[in-house]
């Protein structure tokens, strides 16, 4: 299991068709943001459930989210933005949401209304997926999270993809965290995002790369 498998698997290339439907655009770029948007929400729900309070929570909601709708993308994208998503980014993301809103829209070239119902239609099936796993796993959301971003770190040659990329991110003064730790790259790269709400050109290189890490 790695987050790779979500975002250009099976799954992620059904939900790349569709948002391209959907929208009505090309592919290239449906399959940039959903590069873009799945990693940083995984890494959210992973920085949230760091917190005791919040774990619970995560935990009950993947507990709600059995993965029953990954059987049915299709009618699920068909039917478009939700409540029920609109709900689920509103809890990732807290406050940050028209924040990540805003930095898609301008890097994608989307509307942030476009940007808002792709959020709002990745958002069950990111839960789908994730309780799903945690379902066949019996692990906690926590021990979940830590082992989905872990396993998706690296790449078909070896070595850590997003240790080499995070000393670019940001442009300078950062040094490259150990690749034996890509986990907590990903964890620093979604804090490197939401650190940088004054600096919209900052923000938008962690989009980019997230998108080109996980969109090859």
């Amino acid at each position: 299991m790695n987050i790779s498998d979500l975002i250009t698997g099976g799954i992620g290339s059904s939900v790349t068709s569709g948002v391209a439907r959907m929208l009505n655009i090309e592919e290239s770029k449906a399959k940039w943001i959903v590069s873009a948007a799945v990693p940083l929400m995984i890494a959210a729900l992973n920085y949230n459930a760091k917190n005791k309070n919040q774990a619970s929570n995560i935990d009950n909601a993947l507990s709600q989210h059995s993965g029953g709708l990954l059987g049915n993308l299709t009618g699920l994208l068909s039917a478009g933005p939700s409540e029920d998503g609109n709900k689920i980014i509103g809890h990732i993301f807290g406050s940050n949401a028209g924040f990540v809103t805003e930095n898609l829209s301008q890097k994608s070239g989307l509307s942030s209304s476009q940007v808002s119902s792709v959020l709002s239609v990745l958002a069950p099936v990111v839960m789908g997926y994730l309780g799903q796993q945690k379902q066949s796993q019996s692990s906690s959301a926590s021990d979940l999270l830590g082992s989905l971003l872990s396993g998706g770190a690296s790449s078909s040659s070896g070595g850590g993809l997003l240790g080499n990329l995070i000393g670019s991110v940001l442009g300078g003064g950062k040094p490259a965290p150990s690749q034996a730790d890509p986990m907590g790259a990903l964890v620093n790269l979604a804090g490197d995002f939401f650190g940088n709400k004054g600096n919209s050109a900052k923000a938008g290189n962690v989009l980019d790369n997230l998108a080109g890490l996980f969109g090859r």
